[in-house]
């Protein structure tokens, strides 16, 4: 499009759009043909598309997994997008029966968030880890909350020796199972996780979930071609 066509159809001033257009095209972003002096996509697209292509395929793959998942363990199975400052539930899969646990899209959870947020917090660097849980009051959400910060942080340092987390009764009533998948880069960018009531999901059960969702997550790794040495490191404790 030209200079002109784009001030038209965005409805903002020649100025401001040719000093948006200027800074895109430093960027590579945009780029503008000599000749017609009309501007186009700029290669530097290309990278960030494929950036965006690496963080929505495993959620794609995990997604595909979640209804077998459900049918098989008569669970709630989900999977929560990292954000900034927590997660995003972002799919979930219910069992073929009327009494299951139930979970919103778009619910958020943060550090102190049960299975989830132990998930977060087992991610942090260790030195920001202690500084966040001896520095924050962690709220009780239920009786079985662990607001200790000794308890808390041993209960962390389990996550990361085998892989997986889990919450009984500490958020909610219901019983929680979450595992951690890492992106290419390292970064902690998906947590999937299972969630019953304590007749569906008891203490002795939890285990065998927790390991199924550590395998279901390094299957999807192993599909995507590419596993992270922290990846490594916690499959193969």
């Amino acid at each position: 499009m030209t200079l002109s066509e784009l001030v038209r159809d965005l409805g903002i001033s020649k100025s401001s759009a040719h000093g948006m257009l200027r800074t895109l095209q430093a960027w590579g972003y945009v780029q503008r043909e000599s000749e017609s002096r009309r501007f186009r996509l700029g290669a530097a697209l290309v990278s960030m598309g494929q950036a965006a292509a690496s963080q929505l395929r495993p959620a794609a793959l995990i997604g595909e997994r979640l209804p077998v998942l459900a049918g098989e363990h008569q669970l709630t199975f989900g999977l929560a997008q990292v954000t900034e400052g927590g997660a995003q539930v972002v799919d979930r899969a219910y069992p073929n029966t009327d009494v299951h646990v139930g979970i919103t899209l778009g619910s958020h959870y943060g550090p102190f968030d049960g299975a989830i947020g132990k998930c977060l917090l087992a991610a942090m660097d260790p030195a920001v880890l202690e500084e966040l849980v001896r520095g924050a009051e962690i709220p009780r959400h239920t009786e079985q909350t662990i607001v200790d910060p000794d308890a808390l942080l041993a209960e962390v340092a389990l996550v990361r020796e085998r892989g997986w987390a889990a919450s009984a009764g500490e958020l909610k009533e219901n019983q929680a199972v979450a595992a951690p998948l890492f992106g290419i880069d390292g970064e902690l960018e998906l947590v999937v996780f299972a969630l019953g009531f304590p007749a569906q999901l008891p203490g002795d059960a939890i285990p065998a979930v927790g390991w199924l969702l550590r395998e279901t997550v390094g299957a999807v790794q192993e599909d995507l071609g590419f596993q992270t040495e922290k990846a490594r490191t916690w499959r193969n404790k």
